[in-house]
């Protein structure tokens, strides 16, 4: 795990990446990100992010879940990556 500094603003939507797992505070009111490709990022806002703050790059779930737990975010979410006939931007249509 690779954390960076100074602070690094990502702009939303991920690019050539997407979120993996969310980890939330009590409340929900704040949350950490795993991207598939191994960021770790906090998004800005919580939901619907319009950006996210680069925490680590190089981040495996391990890392990301020690490091999560230990800065007060306990809740762990899984989300599962869209197929790509979803309808997103770039997704060809009939």
């Amino acid at each position: 795990m690779r954390e960076v500094e100074p602070a690094i603003a990502v702009r939303a939507p991920l690019r050539h990446d997407g979120e993996r797992r969310r980890w939330y505070c009590d409340g929900g009111e704040a949350c950490l990100v795993l991207t598939a490709r191994g960021r770790l990022l906090e998004p800005h806002p919580t939901f619907g992010p319009r950006a996210y703050r680069l925490l680590a790059r190089r981040v495996n779930f391990r890392e990301a879940d020690a490091y999560a737990r230990a800065h007060g975010f306990p809740h762990l979410r899984t989300i599962e990556p869209e197929p790509p006939d979803s309808g997103r931007a770039g997704a060809r249509r009939a």
